[in-house]
């Protein structure tokens, strides 16, 4: 887990204004990572405004708060559905994540 301080560290650094936004994108970038070491993204395609600023434009592109995916594998929506959910079920690097109703 980045420490308050190690946040505010790299906002600094980057030039960012909002350390909100900073967090933010640490946290897609975790989201990302657990979902590559955990096989989601062999059934996936990422895609959206997130994935052109993680791939494409870098740090000075417009933050995009969500991950956007295509599934690209025979998976069903609903295996899918539930790889996804079991891909989060363990903590990482010290975050631990729920998935319930908006």
């Amino acid at each position: 887990m980045i420490s308050a301080n190690e946040i505010r560290r790299i906002a600094a650094k980057s030039g960012a204004r909002n350390v909100k936004n900073v967090e933010t994108d640490i946290l897609l970038t975790f989201l990302l990572q657990l979902f590559h070491e955990r096989g989601v993204l062999q059934h996936l395609a990422f895609k959206g405004g997130t994935m052109l600023r993680k791939m494409v434009f870098g740090p000075r592109g417009r933050l995009s708060t969500d991950l956007d995916f295509t599934a690209i594998s025979e998976l069903s929506p609903d295996d899918l559905t539930l790889f996804l959910i079991e891909s989060l079920a363990e903590p990482y690097r010290g975050l631990t994540f729920s998935v319930g109703e908006r």
